[in-house]
């Protein structure tokens, strides 16, 4: 049962930084785009949110909560603890506080605005979306490192 959570937990992250960089770049390229085609783009970016990054987020919290509480019920918990591990837990669970409570509702939002008639509220809509973007990535990807490296 541990590598069918373990599985989850990776193809999680895969899903959460997945989207998250092809709503960067998507997001990139539209700055190129005439205001008129920007809904469309916003609606790309909300249903990438929903599709990938909202499903990656919650089966990579779940899974590593599952995978946290497994490992401190089993003999010897004390000495798997590493600072890494730890490190991992506190950034992925950030990151996706981040994500689920933020970004994929903002996403959302963000693609009932009128980009043309309602220019000023999209445009900050759209900046703070970036921002949490950031603020989500940096909390995932450091919590990728600290998994993968095994140092902080």
């Amino acid at each position: 049962m541990r590598h069918l959570w373990i599985f989850i937990h990776l193809l999680g992250i895969t899903m959460w930084l997945g989207g998250g960089l092809s709503s960067m770049f998507i997001g990139i390229g539209a700055k190129r785009e005439p205001r008129e085609n920007l809904a469309v783009v916003t609606r790309m970016l909300a249903s990438n949110s929903r599709i990938l990054m909202l499903p990656g987020s919650l089966g990579t919290l779940l899974s590593g909560l599952i995978l946290t509480l497994t490992m401190y019920g089993s003999p010897g918990a004390a000495l798997a603890v590493s600072p890494a591990l730890m490190l991992m837990q506190a950034l992925g669970l950030i990151g996706a506080v981040v994500t689920l409570v933020f970004l994929v509702p903002n996403a959302g939002r963000i693609a009932q605005v009128d980009p043309v008639g309602q220019a000023a509220q999209f445009d900050r809509m759209r900046a703070r979306q970036a921002r949490l973007g950031m603020i989500s990535g940096l909390f995932a990807m450091g919590a990728l490192i600290a998994g993968a490296t095994g140092r902080p």
